[in-house]
Parts: C-alpha cells; structure tokens; sequence
C-alpha cells in the first residue's frame, strides 16, 4: 500500500520578520535567424491550453502568503511566471479544515478525527479564504479549492460554493471533494458510516512496516480493501456532489485520480479499483479528475541509492502515456471529464532538486509534457513548504521560493518562469519530433497573437546535444536559455544570447541539462 506522504502536512513556521523575493529578471535578446531550424513537424495534434494552465499550491497554513511584506514581494513574481491558478487545500489538511472558522483539527489527530472546530484540539490558521482569494485575484489567478471530505459534510461544502458563486471576489473555478481518498493518509470519517461501515480507521498511523495498522487495505488485503475505500468515496462523494450542484449548476468539481506502480511517490496499491469504482457512480457528474503526479518518493539528494538526476529527467518522457492511460479510463463513465495535475514536483518528500539546476529543467519538463497532452492545468506543489528556511536554497524542499525572511526562488521556479513562454492561456501546444528523442524533449506553442515558441530540453546530465530540425522558424528570434553549467551556489541564472541566422540554420548545439527558447519577434 502507499505509504503516508511527508509533505502532505507541511509544519507550521514563524510568521517573523517581513520577507523580500530575490530572483533574476529574465530579458530577452534578439537573434536574426531568417532561416533558422528551431521548429519542427508536430509529433500529435496541439493541444489548445486552458485560460489557466499554469498554477501553484497555496496552503491555509502558509504563514508567507499571509504576511504582508512576503505577499507583496512573490506577488510580481508569480504573475511574471505566468501562474493564473491557485490551489487552496494545503494536501491532508484540507480533510481537517474547516473554511468557515478558518480552523484545523489536525492537533486532535489521530484519536478524535470528529472533534469540532471550536473544540479546544481545534487550532486557526493564517491564510483564511478571503485573504487568499483577494491574493489570487491581486495577480488574475482564478482558485482551486478542495473541499474538506474527511471530516467535513455536503452541507458544509455546499454553502461554501454557494457562498463563492455571489461573490466575484471569492469566485472558485474548480472544486475537489477531497484531497486523496485513496489513502490511509487521510481523515477519512465517512468509512465508519454507510455503505462501508468500517470500524477503527486512524488517519496516518504507522506500524514498524511504514503501514497504517487501522487501514483497510492492510486488514483486508489491498483489492478488498481498497474496494472499501473506494465503495465508501464513491456513494459519500456523490453526495457531495449532488450538494454542490444544487448550490451552484455552474460548479466544476472533481474528484481524485489515483496511479498505479508506474509512479513511484504517488503510488497507490489497488488504484485500479479506486478509479474504476469511483468513476463508475460519480462519473456523470464530474468536471475533472485531479492526479497528482510524483514520479519519485525519496528525500534528499540525488545520487547514490537515490535516483540520479538524469534518471530524474528521463521520467518525463512517461508522461504522454500516464496521460493517455488517464483519458482511456474516462471514455467510458466520464468523457467530458478534463484532467487536472492538482500536485506535482520531483517527489513526495523534500529533495535537494529545489536546489540544483535540475529542478528547473524537470519543472518545465513536468509542465510542458502535461500541457501538450492535453491536461488543463498543471499545480506545482507547492509555493512554500517550510523545508529550507534559510536565506539560499541549502536544504531538502519542494516549493517555489524559500521560507526565510528573505525568501529566495528556488530552482523550479525558473522552470516556471520559463515554460511561461510557451503556456500562455489559449495558445496551441504540441510536443513535436527532434533528431534526438532519446533525450530531447521537445515542444511548440502557437501564441494567440500568432507567435510561434519552441522550447528544447536536454535531460542528459553530461552530454552536450546537437540537434537538427525537419522545418524552419523564420524572422528574428529571441533567446533564453537555462543550462546546468551556469549555475553557481548562490544564485540560478536565465542568461541570454545572440546567434546568427546561419549559425541557428546548420543547427542548434543544446549544453547537458538545459531549457533553451526561441520566440518569433
């Protein structure tokens, strides 16, 4: 069974000093390339990308999106990387919140998963749902927001949507009845009720086996099991469901998707029946599924009995067929189902890609691939995790920027920066054919005012690629690129350079590890 994820409760921090942002700028450069080779013949037929294709976790219990001096500095920043999309859950803790106290009862975790939130377990929390969606809309970001299934109720979830529909101000694209269902992870108090009725469920204890005791899966055996879980989500969830709608008809809401082995940090033992199960009664009134997708569960840093960081970047190349796998299972219960990627990042606990320069290359990768298949929107997870709480990038984390009271961005946020370029709302994706496809990923995007990005990304870690192209990208060019090689301690590097057309035109020379761009001017 899937074993409890370490970042799904993030710790508390201080909510100290003021916190200032320190990224580079990123400017281009121009490069005449009248008959330069930077495009190619499209490998799949583009996919048109969402109005927000491009977003990022926000928790009730980040204490730097609720100061002021901290906001206004990542502010800018996050609208520079093209993030038009908020998350609003904070993983297992959406399951113990309660959005109209604006309360947690993860203190009262595990023996009282049904105490109230007035209790005096009960604990408030920074970032309430008013401040955040003043925040999200500050930066033209629209919101996601998980509802609080484990131990919350439809009436619950239905005034909230209800609540959002009048208000432009909190208005809520997506909701999500629940953050992960399918885990022993999670508070989970419908299973003691009907259908199921099973008794003695702890959310997120452990055994000397990494195994939840209390958990379904482990006292039935993993398919009897998970058919529990997935038994009891399916006809609670439709209730939820059902509540929702009747508040709002225009609600869009969705329900978790769970991967199999081939995702190693966010496998789930038994998520063919989950899936199947669940899609089979709630499918008709989906809008979406949310997956997250960690293709790793280790901590620290790369190398040695952890994957290396070309490994890293070669499981990219898996994403077209998760994707596909995906829209397969929907066909038959849910076809007008989109497929949201709700969490992402390298692993599903804290490593040291945050920050090394393959953290950037697999964000871009991560968004990119996803997008071009034709997810609607991509959720790093998440904006800060409380993993490196100095002033540089030093320790184990998943965010975008720091947590110190002077955040700094972390790697994946130039990943993000630069896949900007290319996932801009409404525009034309395609991952398209190289004379390198073992390990050249590369994609197209088609701009709404008619400009054509192509974005090149070398995932192997130690040689340098020379690539040629089927077609041609004409007129002037702008560059960017990011590259392994440039990167120091202290700082990571979007540089900028010029080429001539002729030298582009006998083909471009990609450094190991590397996000190169070219837009038409």
């Amino acid at each position: 069974m899937a074993v409890p994820l370490s970042h799904r409760r993030a710790l508390y921090a201080s909510a100290g000093a003021a916190l200032a942002v320190l990224a580079a700028a990123v400017v281009p450069s121009a490069a005449s390339a009248a008959a330069a080779g930077a495009a190619a013949t499209a490998a799949a037929v583009p996919a048109t990308l969402s109005g927000t294709p491009l977003g990022v976790n926000v928790a009730p219990w980040d204490y730097a999106y609720f100061a002021p001096a901290s906001v206004a500095a990542m502010q800018p920043l996050l609208k520079a990387a093209g993030i038009r999309q908020l998350r609003y859950g904070g993983g297992t803790f959406a399951d113990a919140y309660d959005w109209q106290t604006n309360t947690t009862i993860e203190n009262c975790l595990p023996y009282n998963a049904t105490a109230s939130f007035t209790s005096k377990c009960a604990s408030a929390v920074p970032l309430g749902f008013s401040q955040f969606s003043k925040q999200a809309r500050a930066i033209g970001a629209s919101s996601f927001v998980t509802v609080n299934y484990g131990s919350g109720t439809p009436t619950e979830a239905a005034t909230w949507v209800k609540q959002a529909a009048k208000n432009p101000a909190k208005a809520v694209a997506l909701w999500e009845v629940g953050n992960e269902g399918y885990g022993c992870w999670e508070v989970n108090n419908e299973l003691a009720g009907a259908p199921e009725k099973f008794q003695g469920y702890l959310p997120g204890v452990h055994n000397a086996n990494g195994e939840n005791p209390t958990c379904p899966m482990v006292t039935q055996g993993i398919a009897a099991g998970m058919q529990t879980m997935a038994t009891s989500y399916a006809v609670n969830a439709k209730r939820f469901l059902i509540a929702m709608k009747t508040a709002s008809s225009a609600a869009a809401i969705g329900v978790p998707w769970a991967f199999g082995s081939t995702v190693g940090g966010a496998s789930v033992a038994g998520a063919t029946e989950w899936d199947s199960t669940v899609l089979k009664t709630d499918g008709k009134y989906l809008s979406f599924v949310d997956a997250h997708y960690y293709p790793f569960g280790y901590s620290g840093a790369t190398g040695g009995s952890n994957p290396t960081d070309k490994q890293v970047l070669q499981s990219l190349f898996s994403i077209p067929s998760l994707y596909s796998g995906i829209r397969g299972a929907l066909k038959v219960y849910a076809p007008q189902a989109s497929i949201v990627i709700g969490e992402t990042g390298v692993s599903n606990h804290p490593t040291m890609t945050a920050c090394t320069p393959v953290g950037a290359v697999f964000a871009a990768g991560d968004i990119l691939s996803w997008l071009a298949a034709g997810a609607k929107s991509v959720d790093w997870w998440d904006l800060n995790n409380y993993g490196d709480t100095s002033s540089r990038c030093l320790s184990p984390d998943q965010a975008l920027f720091t947590s110190s009271a002077k955040p700094v961005a972390e790697t994946p946020y130039y990943g993000y920066l630069l896949a900007a370029l290319l996932a801009q709302p409404h525009a034309k994706l395609a991952a398209i054919n190289t004379s390198d496809p073992a390990d050249v990923l590369a994609y197209r995007s088609v701009l709404p005012n008619g400009k054509s990005v192509v974005a090149l990304i070398n995932t192997n870690t130690s040689a340098v690629k020379g690539l040629a192209f089927q077609a041609k990208l004409s007129g002037t060019l702008l560059t960017w690129r990011y590259s392994a090689g440039n990167q120091n301690a202290a700082n990571s590097k979007v540089v900028t350079w010029k080429d001539s057309g002729a030298s582009v035109a006998r083909g471009i020379v990609l450094p190991a590890e590397s996000i190169t761009i070219y837009k038409t001017s």
